[in-house]
């Protein structure tokens, strides 16, 4: 299954009037319901559109069209988006009411009311309704069901007011004249006035009963009983409203679910409290500059807010919110929940689809860029200025694929392509596949930055590309030219000078004939990633080629080196195998029959560079698999002979005494050929003990680490299908002797083998964790059929030095697990007295650095802390620290106002130490 999540170019709906006021001027947007009398409620694919200062406008998504507006007083504008409810009462009459809050002159809510028979006969009416109380804004609107009233029938609705202080007002949706209002203390517990004052509501929803018993209220049948009638989704299903108020002298929110007053048959008075069905705080207080959105899917439970640049995702459980993911977004706008698994999030220039439970992102798309919106905002900017580049988002159609915003003064869409379900219908969801290697680069996800965490190491499979691919600059072919000029005449310095444009290798390598790599300057992780992966797989293919051996072998060879290049690869870790694999598929003209065998890229970075700083380079910088690492360890252990004598070689033929080498009697020949050997066996040991073997060691260590690594059954695996049997016993004799080396085998008075012992290396603890791994999957590889046949033969060519080693291997496990054992057992006995150490090391005074106002202590030049003497005044003092409490020692001077440093009096002293002293105890303090 292949990646399907795919965004869409945006394309422009309808261009919107500008507000009056194009400083403070704004657009509210809200949704359209519709259906038949008493059915449900259904969201059209329809918007209305509140422009300050100049109407109210309806717009069809689906054709991109107005379908009516509505003026304002030039003065006008919207406080909160408004609701519209189209109702079909017969195949050729309908109904639309539309409802706008709006503050001016005079703070009113108004109804437009449209009706139409047939296909062009419409009558419109305008109702306005004043508020009382114009500090305290609207923030809400929605249409529910009638409440109060004399004669109420299915198709009765009224409008639900909720202002920002909490208060609630039902008005009748035809008339709009009130029938019952809610005080604000009716949120708060107890009727506390006290507690309503800073009360301010940020965000509402409107849902019902059933929808909420399904999910946020599931496990609440206590708060469900409240209700005198079973509920059903199609019987009795009172509305619900979700609200969000925050109060600011606690800094907390508060998660409310409210019902309206029951019905009566007739009413006194207009107030009616709303009955409160379940009151939750939010886990996370708000900061004072806290200006956060919401978002509610009542069907599932979830609540997003975006605030502060941090997306996070609550889940409504029976105890309350509880966070259920966090991301952070940089200059983060606004955001639209399209799926469980999918949020779109507009930041800057950019509209991006994120997976908040993977911290992955999906789909992104730079809106900036498409001619059609650029024409329409060059257009815009010759006659209005600059404009601004954000998008906030609206609203998300399933049916139609689209998300809605507002970017300029353009209503916008933009198709949305996801996974298609079980009835083939597309759905903005995104899959595991969508996510993997698209994680967002320094997020933080659950279980990271705890203790022990941070030495893991996890990678992406991001981080193992050779980079991203940049925007399109011209046909490839006129590219690289200049550089198929260069490869061609073979002039490697050119070729550097040339592609030092598109890789920064100018700057992050300086050349040495002697030791290229160790001279070399390391690549930072930014340069690595952020350059374009077309040209690292350029440079690949010019650098390496396949040599045919024969009609069936070929080998992988080094034909062309730029130092710069090839340098630069190997530090920013781009030399690997798939990597090579991917360059010579794209430059032969007919893709290789076979892959890059194990070996191949070991063997020719050797035959480049003898010395093997570059293997080093290779080993330390770039991914290798572990049969790459088996080769390069093989041809380690062969460069310092640690394979012992090659047993593969046929031994000559025994003669009856006759020199072969004597047929013609030249001695002279005979003598020079054994001059010469000598010679080549002197430069072999110069070689071998020359300051090169020290770099290899290195090597060698560095690849058993990374062979440590991989996994276990690999490893196995590759021991068997690479080394023989003489070569993985020999790398058993290697670990053996690195366990001795490290003093894991040897007791601590045991003088026997002290000269294997090097007490100058500094072996990690983790060590015996690596030997000991190692040593299991070697004895793995060679198998209990390997044993027990005695056709093993070893490193001296005797078949029974297999029992002697594995009697070695036993007595020498035997005494690494008894040492262990002993350091646990004499941990146990000094941990009391190092834990009382480093209690006495936080408790020293701090003393402050010359030109600096912060306290420090004093850090030492030499590799190790002098030991800290302590006063011995009493005899207790004198002995082991076995359950000794150190007290924090009090420094001899002190801060005082505006940072004045000064010494502290005998008094101040004795003071502070008076008060270090426990209750009901006989202590003497010295002064």
């Amino acid at each position: 299954m292949s990646s399907k999540f795919s965004l869409q170019s945006p394309y422009v709906v309808a261009s919107l009037p500008r507000p009056i006021d194009h400083s403070k001027g704004r657009y509210v947007v809200g949704d359209v319901y519709g259906g038949a009398p008493g059915a449900k409620k259904r969201k059209r694919s329809e918007l209305a559109v509140g422009i300050d200062g100049e109407g109210l406008n309806l717009y069809d998504i689906s054709s991109s069209k107005l379908i009516t507006s509505y003026a304002l007083p030039p003065q006008s504008s919207f406080t909160c988006p408004p609701t519209s409810l189209r109702t079909r009462i017969s195949k050729s009459k309908t109904e639309r009411r539309t409802y706008a809050s709006t503050a001016g002159v005079q703070s009113q809510i108004s109804l437009f009311h449209d009706v139409t028979e047939g296909t062009s006969h419409t009558k419109s009416s305008t109702i306005s309704h004043n508020l009382e109380n114009t500090r305290n804004s609207v923030v809400y609107l929605g249409v529910i069901s009638a409440t109060f009233g004399l004669e109420l029938s299915a198709t009765s609705t009224d409008l639900l007011v909720i202002r920002k202080d909490g208060e609630i007002q039902c008005l009748d949706g035809e008339t709009l004249q009130e029938k019952w209002k809610s005080p604000a203390t009716a949120l708060v517990e107890g009727h506390d006035a006290t507690r309503s004052k800073d009360l301010e509501v940020e965000f509402a929803h409107l849902t019902n009963a059933h929808a909420a018993g399904q999910s946020i209220l599931k496990d609440r049948q206590d708060v469900l009983a409240a209700f005198a009638q079973e509920i059903s989704e199609d019987g009795f299903n009172p509305d619900l409203v979700v609200l969000v108020t925050k109060a600011s002298d606690t800094f907390t929110r508060t998660l409310h679910i409210i019902a309206p007053p029951r019905r009566f048959a007739q009413i006194s008075g207009l107030q009616h409290s709303v009955q409160a069905l379940l009151s939750a705080p939010f886990p996370v207080p708000y900061k004072r500059k806290d200006i956060p959105t919401f978002s509610i899917q009542v069907s599932t439970g979830i609540l997003q807010q975006l605030s502060n640049n941090t997306l996070t995702t609550f889940e409504l459980t029976e105890s309350g919110p509880k966070e259920q993911s966090s991301l952070s977004v940089s200059k983060a706008e606004s955001f639209l929940r399209l799926s469980s698994t999918s949020t779109m999030i507009s930041s800057n220039q950019y509209i991006t689809v994120y997976n908040p439970k993977y911290h992955s992102i999906l789909a992104a798309i730079d809106f900036t860029s498409e001619e059609s919106l650029k024409r329409k905002r060059e257009s815009q900017n010759e006659t209005n200025g600059t404009s601004s580049s954000s998008c906030n988002l609206i609203t998300y159609f399933p049916k139609l694929g689209a998300v809605v915003g507002i970017r300029d003064n353009n209503l916008i869409a933009i198709h949305v392509e996801g996974h298609q379900d079980r009835q083939g219908r597309s759905r903005a969801a995104g899959l595991l596949i969508d996510s993997l290697g698209c994680s967002v680069k320094e997020q933080s996800r659950p279980g990271r930055g705890k203790k022990g965490m941070d030495t893991v190491g996890s990678k992406t499979l991001e981080e193992y590309l050779p980079g991203p691919i940049t925007t399109f600059e011209g046909p490839w072919a006129e590219q690289t030219e200049s550089f198929e000029k260069s490869f061609i005449a073979e002039d490697a310095e050119k070729f550097d000078e040339l592609i030092a444009e598109k890789l920064p290798t100018s700057s992050t390598t300086e050349l040495d004939s002697a030791k290229p790599f160790t001279n070399g300057v390391k690549v930072s992780a930014l340069e690595a990633s952020s350059v374009d992966r077309r040209w690292v797989i350029y440079a690949l293919s010019k650098i390496f080629s396949r040599i045919e051996e024969s009609s069936e072998q070929s080998k992988l060879s080094i034909s062309f080196y730029p130092s710069n290049v090839f340098l630069w690869l190997i530090n920013a870790g781009h030399m690997t195998v798939a990597n090579i694999e991917a360059a010579l598929r794209i430059e032969s003209a007919t893709p290789p029959a076979k892959s890059i065998a194990s070996g191949e890229l070991i063997n020719a970075i050797v035959e480049l560079n003898p010395d093997m700083d570059l293997l080093l380079a290779l080993i330390d910088k770039n991914y290798l698999g572990a049969a790459e690492l088996l080769h390069a360890i093989r041809t380690l252990m062969e460069s310092l002979e640690m394979l012992g004598e090659n047993i593969r070689v046929k031994q000559g033929l025994l003669t009856n005494g006759e020199d072969a080498g004597l047929v013609n009697g030249d001695a002279d020949e005979q003598l020079e050929e054994l001059e010469a050997e000598a010679e080549k066996d002197l430069e072999h040991a110069e070689y071998q003990l020359g300051p090169g073997s020290g770099l290899r060691g290195q090597a060698l260590s560095l690849a058993l680490s990374r062979l440590y690594t991989c996994p276990t059954s690999s490893i196995v695996h590759a021991l068997q299908t690479t080394l023989t049997s003489q070569e993985i016993v020999c790398l058993i004799y290697l670990l053996r002797f690195e366990l001795a080396r490290g003093a894991w085998t040897a007791k601590y008075f045991d003088d026997d083998e002290s000269e294997l012992v090097d007490e100058d290396a500094e072996v990690p603890g983790s060590t015996i964790i690596l030997i000991s791994s190692l040593l299991n999957n070697c004895i793995d590889a060679v198998g209990a059929g390997g044993w027990l046949s005695g056709d093993l033969k070893l490193v001296e060519g005797d078949p029974f030095e297999a029992e002697e080693l594995i009697s070695s291997l036993k007595l020498e496990v035997s005494a690494a697990l008894e040492g262990i054992q002993e350091a646990a057992y004499l941990k146990g006995l000094t941990s009391e007295m190092v834990r009382y150490g480093d209690a006495m090391q936080k408790s020293l005074p701090q003393e402050l650095e010359p030109g600096s106002d912060a306290p420090s202590r004093k850090k030492h030049k030499g590799p190790v802390n002098p030991p800290i003497l302590l006063p011995s005044s009493t005899s207790e003092a004198k002995i082991l620290p076995l359950g000794l409490r150190a007290d924090k020692q009090i420094s001899l001077l002190k801060v005082g106002a505006g940072g004045e440093v000064s010494k502290r009096t005998a008094r101040d002293i004795g003071h502070l130490k008076s008060q270090k002293v426990g209750k009901y105890t006989l202590e003497r303090i010295m002064i």
